[in-house]
């Protein structure tokens, strides 16, 4: 049985708490444990602060980890960085299976597409969510910018956050990133790839927080299967091992 050690009393850590007991059917093979000592796996979906105190006290006890906070600053990337060269760690905006299809599906849409081509990201999310634009929006970008040859580390530099006033015509190759806050919205983002007489529109709609936690649950116990090496990773890594 793998011991999961939450860093989150928020929504998340709620949900993720609940399923593990519950023993929800994503939940096999894992528990829940409080002491941060004895964890197998520690997983944190809290907010940066707090994770760069996370990862400080994994540098005297490393042991694998899941980061699903947004808003990370570069500081803490680093540091999260100089962790997964003694164990593994799995950083996510998002840890939804959904949003990774629709990750992949943008990288290919916007290679397939060209040139001529303009790429907006909306997203949609609950009135006390403190960032914006969400973490899933900028990795939506992060996708878009790659599927058109963005170089690595300069994707989001293509985005435009806010329109007002006079703007002049849309920069080619831009990337628009607008974000709408209201009510209890779990999670919605589209991407817009907008062409002469034409439109594609790529949707991903969540309404239940869970579906989050049981893919953050999926991705703990990949960290933990015996042999995985240290290294920093992603929700692709989890998705493309369909033994997990």
């Amino acid at each position: 049985m793998t011991r999961l050690w939450i860093s989150s009393s928020g929504q998340m850590g709620t949900t993720l708490r609940t399923l593990l007991r519950d023993e929800d059917s994503s939940a096999g093979g894992l528990s829940l444990t409080e002491d941060f000592d004895s964890a197998d796996v520690i997983v944190d979906y809290s907010y940066p602060g707090n994770t760069a105190e996370v990862v400080s006290r994994l540098r005297e006890l490393p042991r694998p980890l899941l980061v699903g906070t947004t808003g990370l600053t570069e500081a803490i990337m680093e540091q999260l960085t100089l962790l997964a060269r003694e164990v593994p760690v799995l950083v996510a905006a998002n840890t939804g299976t959904g949003i990774q299809v629709l990750r992949q599906l943008v990288r290919q849409a916007s290679a397939s597409l060209g040139a001529g081509w303009d790429i907006e990201v909306l997203e949609m999310h609950h009135n006390k969510k403190i960032d914006a634009p969400s973490g899933t929006a900028w990795a939506l970008v992060d996708e878009a910018a790659r599927g058109t040859g963005s170089a690595p580390g300069n994707e989001q530099d293509q985005a435009v956050t806010s329109r007002e006033g006079e703007v002049g015509p849309r920069p080619k190759d831009s990337i628009g990133v607008q974000s709408l806050r209201g009510g209890d919205v779990v999670g919605e983002h589209t991407v817009f790839l907008v062409g002469p007489g034409e439109r594609l529109e790529l949707t991903h709609r969540c309404w239940d927080r869970s579906t989050f936690a049981r893919g953050g649950l999926r991705a703990a116990r990949w960290l933990a299967e015996q042999g995985r090496e240290s290294g920093l990773y992603s929700m692709a890594d989890v998705l493309s091992n369909q033994g997990s």
